[in-house]
């Protein structure tokens, strides 16, 4: 299974996705491809416009946190909001294999 873990606190993001879907096997998992293709897509994106998240990607995981003092812009805000919706339609159809947990604090 796939987990995904967002947490939102003042200006501070983290995004965690770990595991395998295990919906066919690796190299053919296209539930794995497609939560893949969201956040490296939305990741490329971020990177583009700014420096202000530590973003570490092994295979299997990808870590994403926004460095200290970081203002999230309102850009910032629309691909979280984006990638996380994404994922959330993943998870609708295909819940055995995806699971996401948001926290958001103000």
């Amino acid at each position: 299974m796939i987990t995904i873990r967002f947490e939102k606190q003042k200006n501070q993001i983290q995004l965690i996705v770990k595991g395998h879907a295990e919906f066919d096997v690796y190299g053919k998992d296209l539930v794995c491809g497609a939560v893949s293709s969201i956040v490296i897509g939305g990741l490329n994106n971020l990177q583009e416009v700014s420096d202000n998240y530590d973003i570490k990607i092994e295979k299997g995981y990808v870590e994403v946190n926004s460095k200290k003092n970081t203002i999230v812009s309102e850009h910032d805000s629309i691909v979280f909001e984006t990638i996380l919706v994404q994922l959330k339609t993943i998870e609708a159809k295909f819940p055995k294999n995806v699971k996401i947990e948001i926290k958001e604090y103000l």
